[in-house]
């Protein structure tokens, strides 16, 4: 096991990957520490936060800036750094006035709008599934599209550009892309994005590229740059961390029936166990979006100077039992759950509710229409995604 020094010797980072879903031992002990430094494969070394009173200190404070880490060498997983101009870094009133162009879309009220009909795209999904026969991967089956039908519709995307758009998500997620490839389907989606540009100027609709393309054309609010750079935000948050957690949720609730069991006797406790579900999964596979202090701050124990980055681990902090009785348990009808899997403060997810509504209708209509449902295979033949910002299966095999 990884021990941690008492010097600020930095760790290597991220830690190897744990079976399955579990986190590495070394993040219990970090906690008992002052803050650790760790040295990412590329990048300066930066400092991890693992408790859930600092990463929500951090998450909250503007005096730990994302929009500082522009044109720094940040800490990061591979060597091609995640251009800016988008959600994740930008700060202040840029940030608002870019969270105000999609925010409309994404209010609880309007979010709620569309539960129905995310309800008719999952039964549709699993009618076709059954008709096809056992086995099938509910992954690529159900998961998968769910959340890309979803979201694309959300955003005026039309179903033909659903593949290209999984191609192009699978490459940006990879900690092994290089450069070259990393441009390259750079280049690709951003000629993607303008022939939609192109397409909604021509037949604008109600969907929320549309606004965007208004917001630039008409009003003003919005650089073209600025909507170049929302565009893959919104469609990889809207898409690879539904897609991964909807798959990641039903194997944690089919490689034990008796969770599953559970929440058949108990319909009604479904939110409920989406919350910690979210809370339980490590989604983020090593990676996070590097915050730079703007001043010297006290923190963990330790003074992290100004223009140091900071990384906040929120899949540590989720298991932190400081917080949470018994964190690295799954307690499905856990009553009090503030975890911070969509970050909190300022930054806090946009489509957090959005993100809630597939995940409570996934798993309602999984247990309405499938109640036999179960592991195709054993659960030691499961592949497990490596090298990748997202935790998740290749495939998710069930009969039933």
């Amino acid at each position: 096991m990884l021990r941690v020094s008492h010097q600020q010797e930095p760790l290597a980072y991220p830690f190897e990957q744990p079976e399955k879903l579990e986190l590495h031992p070394v993040y219990a002990e970090l906690r008992q520490r002052p803050l650790a430094r760790v040295r990412m494969p590329y990048g300066e070394d930066a400092w991890l936060i693992t408790r859930y009173a600092d990463a929500k200190a951090v998450l909250s404070d503007h005096r730990f800036s994302m929009a500082a880490a522009l044109g720094g060498d940040r800490p990061r997983v591979r060597p091609v750094a995640v251009s800016g101009g988008g959600l994740l870094s930008t700060d202040g009133p840029d940030h608002t006035r870019l969270r105000g162009t999609v925010a409309k879309a994404f209010t609880a009220r309007s979010i709620e709008r569309l539960r129905d009909r995310v309800r008719e795209i999952a039964r549709d999904l699993l009618d076709r599934m059954v008709r096809s026969g056992a086995p099938a991967d509910l992954g690529d089956r159900f998961a998968f599209p769910l959340a890309i039908t979803v979201i694309g519709e959300l955003l005026g995307v039309d179903q033909d550009g659903h593949l290209g758009v999984r191609h192009w998500l699978d490459v940006m997620m990879s900690h092994t892309v290089t450069a070259d490839d990393f441009h390259l389907w750079n280049k690709k989606f951003a000629a993607y994005t303008a022939d939609l540009v192109e397409l909604r100027r021509q037949e604008p609709g109600d969907d929320l590229f549309s606004a965007l393309v208004r917001a630039h054309d008409e009003e003003g609010r919005i650089t073209m740059e600025e909507l170049m750079a929302l565009t893959p935000v919104l469609i990889s948050a809207g898409f690879v961390t539904t897609f991964n957690q909807i798959s990641n949720s039903c194997y944690l609730l089919l490689a034990r029936p008796d969770r599953f069991s559970l929440l058949l006797d108990r319909p009604e406790t479904v939110p409920r166990a989406v919350e910690e579900l979210l809370r339980y999964v490590p989604l983020p596979n090593g990676f996070a979006f590097p915050r730079y202090t703007t001043e010297d701050i006290e923190l963990g124990g330790v003074v992290v100077r100004a223009g140091d980055p900071v990384l906040v681990d929120t899949a540590a902090a989720n298991r932190d039992p400081a917080v949470f009785d018994d964190p690295d348990e799954l307690v499905l009808d856990r009553a009090t759950n503030p975890h911070l899997s969509f970050g909190h403060g300022s930054h806090y997810c946009i489509g957090a509710h959005l993100a809630r509504v597939e995940l409570q209708v996934a798993l309602e209509v999984l247990l309405e229409d499938m109640p036999g449902l179960k592991l195709g295979v054993p659960e030691d033949e499961l592949r497990w995604k490596t090298r990748t910002m997202v935790n998740g299966l290749h495939e998710l095999p069930v009969t039933w």
